[in-house]
C-alpha cells in the first residue's frame, strides 16, 4: 500500500498535476514491486493513495515538484532502493513537465487496513 505524496509550487501547471495523477499508480506499483509484495497489475481500490499539496508561502527549497513514495520495508526493496527511485523519476520527468523535480522514497515498518466495500 504506498502512500504517495506530491508537493508543487505554482510553476507546475493543473495539466501536469493531472496527468501525475493518472501515471503515478502505474510507475509506483512496478518500481515498489517485489516478490513480498508483487505487481498483479493495475492498482485497485485500497492499493495506493495520492495526496497533493500546494508549497505554501513559508515552505523552503528549489524544486518545483517532489514526490514523497512511503511503502512497506521489505529487504528486496531495500537492496535497491536507489535503483527503484531513479525509475519513478525517470519515468516522470519523460512523461510530464514539472521542472526541477526529485523522488523520495520512504520504506517503513507498518500495517494497513481499510473499511469500505474492497476492504471490509
Amino acid at each position: 500500500m504506498p502512500l504517495i505524496d506530491v508537493t508543487y509550487d505554482s510553476s507546475v501547471s493543473a495539466d501536469a498535476l493531472q496527468r501525475l495523477a493518472e501515471i503515478l499508480p502505474g510507475i509506483v506499483s512496478e518500481a515498489v514491486d517485489c516478490p513480498e509484495d508483487p505487481w498483479v497489475g493495475s492498482p485497485g481500490e485500497g492499493d495506493i493513495e495520492i495526496r497533493f499539496h500546494p508549497k505554501s508561502p513559508f515552505d523552503v527549497g528549489l524544486l518545483n515538484c517532489v514526490v514523497e513514495v512511503r511503502t512497506k520495508l521489505f529487504a528486496s526493496r531495500e537492496r535497491d532502493k536507489s535503483q527503484r527511485v531513479k525509475l519513478i523519476r525517470d519515468r516522470v520527468v519523460s512523461s510530464v513537465e514539472v521542472g526541477k523535480f526529485g523522488v523520495w522514497l520512504i520504506l517503513a515498518e507498518g500495517a494497513w487496513a481499510q473499511h469500505g466495500d474492497a476492504g471490509n
